[in-house]
C-alpha cells in the first residue's frame, strides 16, 4: 500500500484496459459464494441488494479518484492535516515546481500515485489513522481466512481425504513467505486473470446449458430476511475493489475517462452478478442429493463454494478444472495478502507505539500475526460463506463506503480552505459533487451495520 510519486515510466494504459483490469479485480472468491449467499436471502432481496451495493460502490469508487486528485493538489500546496511526519515522506512532491497564482489547474492536480493507507496518514488525525489501519486488517485478516479454508476445503472434496490434513500442509507451505517480499509477476497475473475468466464463463455456460434441457426447478426462493446478513456481507466483499483503485488508475493514460470507465466496469459486473447466481439458483438449489462426489454421477445442490457443484460433471477434465479452480488463483494470493497485512500491522504498531524499542522483534511478532490467527480460526469454521459475511459487512462496508466518504470530505474541505475558492472541475473529478451524496452513503453504511448485527445477533442467539 505504499506510494505517493509519479511513475517513472509514463502513463500508456488506455481506458479499455483500466476497465478490464477493474473488472478482473472486482471477480473474485466472493463470486464463488454469491449463489449460495443469495439463496439464502431470496432471489428478489439479493438482486435489490446487488443493485443498490453496485450503485453505492461505483459512487464511493468515484470519491476515492477525486480524493487521489485532491491529495495530490494538498502535497503541491504543502497542505496536509496529517502529522509533520506523514506529511514530511511525501515533502519531495510539494518542490517539483514553484507554485504561483496562475498554475493551471490541469497542473495543480497533476495525478500522484496515493494509496488508501498514504491518503489517510495526509488527512485524517490520528484517531482516524488508528481506525483506518486496524480496519484494514481486520479485512486482510478475513481474506486470509478466506483463502484458508477455500483452498483446504477444495483439496478435501476433491481428493476425499481429511480437511484438517491439507489446512496443515497448506499452512507449512505459506507461512514462510510472509518473512520476505515479493512482487507478483506479469505472468502470473496473466495466468491467474485467463483462469478466473475461463472458469467464470464456463460456469455460467453449463449451468444454462443444463437449465435447457429441462433440469432444474422453479420453485425457489424470493424472499427470506433471516439470510440478509450473509448475502449483504458477500454482496459487499463480490464488489470489493476500492482499496485497489490507485494502482488500477496509475497506468492510465487519459484519466478523464477514469469514472466512464469504472463505470461500465460496475454496470458490466453487476450484469454478471445478476445472471451468475440466479441461473444457479433455478439450477441446482433445490435438488434432493445434498452431498457432490468426485466422480461422475447426479448433479448435487447447491454448495458453498459453487465450483464444488461441478465435481461429478461428466466431463471429467473440464469437472477437475472447475473443481481446483480456488486452489490455482488462491494459493498464489495467500502469501501476498500476507505479506500486505504484515507491513499494514508493522503501521499499526507504529501509531500506537507498540514494541518500537526492538524493531526486530517487531517485525517477527509482526509476520507471525499475520498468517497464524486466520488459520487458526478455519480450523474450526468452515463455511466460507459466514467468513465472507462476516469480512464484508463490517470490514467491507467500512473500505468500500466510509473511508472514501471520509476521504473525499476531508480532502475537498482542505483543499477549499487551502485556495479560497470553490473546487475547480478535474479530470477525476466525482459527478457526485453535493455533499448529501457524502450523507447517503454514511447513513447508508450506518443503517446497514445496525441491521446486520441485529440480525446476526438474533440468529446466532
Amino acid at each position: 500500500m505504499a506510494g505517493g510519486s509519479p511513475s517513472n515510466s509514463p502513463p500508456t494504459q488506455s481506458a479499455i484496459v483500466t476497465a478490464i483490469f477493474a473488472f478482473n479485480l472486482i471477480i473474485g472468491v466472493g463470486a464463488l459464494s454469491l449463489p449460495f449467499s443469495m439463496n439464502l436471502v431470496g432471489i428478489a432481496v439479493g438482486c435489490v441488494l446487488i443493485v443498490l451495493v453496485g450503485v453505492l460502490g461505483y459512487i464511493s469508487a468515484t470519491f476515492v479518484l477525486e480524493s487521489i486528485a485532491n491529495s495530490s493538489a494538498l502535497l503541491r500546496l504543502g497542505r496536509a492535516s496529517g502529522s509533520n511526519e506523514q506529511l514530511s515522506e511525501h515533502s519531495t512532491l510539494t518542490t517539483e515546481l514553484p507554485i504561483t497564482s496562475d498554475m493551471k489547474d490541469s497542473e495543480l492536480f497533476e495525478f500522484r500515485h496515493l494509496e488508501l493507507s498514504k491518503m489517510s496518514d495526509m488527512l485524517f488525525p490520528k484517531w482516524g489513522r488508528v481506525g483506518f489501519y486496524f480496519v484494514i486488517c481486520i479485512y486482510l485478516y478475513g481474506d486470509l481466512a478466506i483463502y484458508g479454508v477455500a483452498v483446504p476445503l477444495t483439496l478435501s472434496d476433491f481428493f476425499g481425504w481429511d480437511y484438517r490434513w491439507f489446512l496443515t500442509i497448506f499452512a507449512a507451505f505459506m507461512v514462510p513467505f510472509v518473512f520476505f517480499n515479493f512482487q507478483k509477476t506479469k505472468f502470473l497475473q496473466i495466468a491467474t486473470l485467463t483462469t478466473r475468466n475461463v472458469a467464470l464463463l464456463s460456469m455460467i455456460i453449463l449451468t444454462i446449458r443444463f437449465i435447457g434441457q429441462g433440469n432444474g426447478d422453479s420453485n425457489v426462493r424470493w424472499a427470506r430476511p433471516q439470510g440478509i446478513a450473509t448475502a449483504f456481507g458477500n454482496i459487499v466483499y463480490a464488489f470489493m475493489c476500492h482499496h485497489s483503485l490507485p494502482s488500477i488508475v496509475a497506468p492510465m493514460k487519459n484519466k478523464q475517462f477514469a469514472n466512464k470507465s469504472l463505470l461500465f466496469t460496475f454496470l458490466f459486473v453487476g450484469m454478471i452478478y445478476l445472471i451468475f447466481p440466479v441461473t444457479a439458483i433455478f439450477a441446482f438449489a433445490d435438488i434432493e442429493n445434498t452431498k457432490c462426489a468426485s466422480h461422475s454421477g447426479p448433479p448435487c445442490r447447491l454448495q458453498r463454494l459453487f465450483t464444488q457443484n461441478f465435481s461429478s460433471f461428466d466431463l471429467r477434465w473440464m469437472a477437475s478444472f472447475l473443481s481446483l479452480f480456488p486452489v490455482f488463483t488462491l494459493s498464489s494470493n495467500f502469501p501476498l495478502i500476507s505479506i500486505t497485512l504484515r507491513n499494514n500491522l508493522l503501521t499499526l504498531f507504529k501509531q500506537l507505539n507498540l514494541l518500537t524499542w526492538n524493531t526486530k522483534l517487531q517485525y517477527i511478532v509482526c509476520c507471525l500475526l499475520s498468517p497464524l490467527p486466520p488459520l487458526a480460526v478455519v480450523y474450526i469454521v468452515r463455511d466460507v460463506s459466514v467468513l465472507v459475511g462476516f469480512t464484508g459487512a463490517y470490514a467491507g462496508v467500512f473500505i468500500m463506503f466510509i473511508v472514501p466518504a471520509c476521504l473525499v470530505y476531508r480532502s475537498r474541505n482542505q483543499l477549499k480552505k487551502e485556495l479560497g475558492r470553490a473546487l475547480p472541475s478535474h479530470d477525476l473529478t466525482s459527478p457526485f459533487q453535493h455533499v448529501a451524496w457524502v450523507v447517503v452513503i454514511l447513513i447508508w453504511s450506518c443503517v446497514s451495520l445496525v441491521i446486520i448485527t441485529v440480525n446476526n445477533v438474533m440468529h446466532y442467539a
